[in-house]
């Protein structure tokens, strides 16, 4: 088929290369005029891992192979930790690393055969029975393609969605993040600490450099506080956390945005298909909306090999219902995460002290073991 895929970011470059590898004719559209990929670091559990290495792109070398995640509170009392290291001869490595590098093994993956067209403008889609025109701007002229399916990966606020199902509020999670690197912190393993109104995370990316992430509940687009109010706001972490806040904060962060995700699920019509941020935005909480968009191109690829015809409704029936959990355990995630009664943290953090590290294993196991099946059908 000749297919176009719309925005290069990973969903979109995922995409490209599963089906270019099958064969197909793609044609892949970026907005920028060089692949300039948005945000700090990134965490790639054992599903995308697999998942991408089906595809060629090895994360070895690009990142750091996580052995352990901690969650503790604001004074660095344990609550609870996920073995990984561990769990890595059952379900396979967990990676940390930038989001350039992760970039950068996209790219180097990509078939010769796609055709990367960089600085695309203003695309428009015309559908038909048979398949889609999308008109897009380059160069100042006006280009044409005729398409047997279109993938819209072009993030949260995709303009492929609003041609298929209009304009669509984004839900505000309640919080807004602050996300940075830091150079040579040493930190051996992830940590998240849970302060109530404030969390702070730092995860080792490899290159003795740390990805952070402060966490704020906040009211939906309320002022960013300056640096002093930062340093107030997050001063009392203690520990390891305590440490991150201290170094993240010698400056304003670099990274600032409001946590907003779709409210549920949308994944287009006829032959043009959504993938990634664009068909189910999330919140990052478990650390799977990119995971997702891995996960959507390996299942999308398979839903073509009977050809366009009925493509969506397969893709659709692979991934529907596996998403929308997703998608909703990690908005409780976070609610939970940012609970601010004293008593009902106490009670949380208590609860979690005692939970059997059988029960992480557990939920681990369900989080990550569809996408190792998908993997293993590609």
């Amino acid at each position: 088929m000749k297919v176009l895929v719309v925005g290069g970011g990973i969903g979109g470059l995922t995409a490209a290369i599963a089906l270019g590898r099958a064969g197909h004719e793609v044609t892949l559209l970026e907005r920028e005029a060089s692949f300039d990929p948005v945000g700090a670091g990134i965490v790639m559990a054992s599903n995308a891992s697999r998942a991408l290495s089906t595809l060629g792109v090895e994360l070895r070398g690009h990142g750091e192979e996580l052995a352990q995640m901690d969650v503790v509170r604001s004074d660095g009392t344990l609550l609870q930790r996920l073995d990984v290291g561990r769990l890595a001869a059952r379900f396979g490595p967990v990676y940390a690393l930038s989001r350039p590098a992760l970039h950068e093994a996209l790219e180097a993956a990509l078939p010769s055969s796609v055709e990367l067209v960089l600085s695309t403008r203003d695309v428009t889609l015309g559908e038909d029975a048979r398949g889609v025109t999308a008109r897009f701007a380059l160069d100042g002229a006006s280009r044409e393609a005729r398409v047997d399916l279109v993938v819209g990966a072009d993030g949260l606020r995709s303009r492929v969605r609003s041609h298929v199902h209009g304009e669509v509020s984004l839900r505000y999670s309640g919080v807004t993040c602050w996300r940075g690197i830091l150079e040579d912190h040493g930190l051996d393993r992830a940590i998240e600490a849970w302060g109530g109104r404030a969390r702070v995370g730092a995860v080792p990316i490899g290159g003795r450099r740390v990805y952070y992430f402060l966490v704020l509940s906040a009211a939906k687009r309320a002022p960013a506080p300056g640096l002093a109010e930062m340093r107030a706001i997050f001063g009392g972490f203690e520990a390891e956390a305590g440490r991150v806040v201290a170094r993240a904060l010698e400056a304003m962060p670099p990274l600032h945005h409001d946590l907003e995700e779709l409210e549920a699920p949308m994944w287009g019509r006829g032959r043009i298909a959504l993938l990634g941020d664009a068909a189910h935005g999330m919140t990052p909480n478990q650390g799977q909306g990119a995971a997702m968009a891995i996960e959507d191109a390996l299942a999308l690829t398979q839903a073509c090999a009977s050809g366009a015809e009925g493509a969506l409704e397969r893709y659709v029936t692979m991934r529907g219902a596996r998403v929308r959990r997703v998608q909703l355990d990690s908005r409780r995630f976070g609610e939970v995460a940012h609970w601010q009664s004293p008593l009902a943290r106490r009670v949380r953090d208590g609860l979690l002290r005692l939970v059997p590290a059988r029960v992480g294993d557990a939920h681990f196991a369900r989080l990550v073991g569809p996408g190792l099946a998908l993997a293993a059908g590609a």
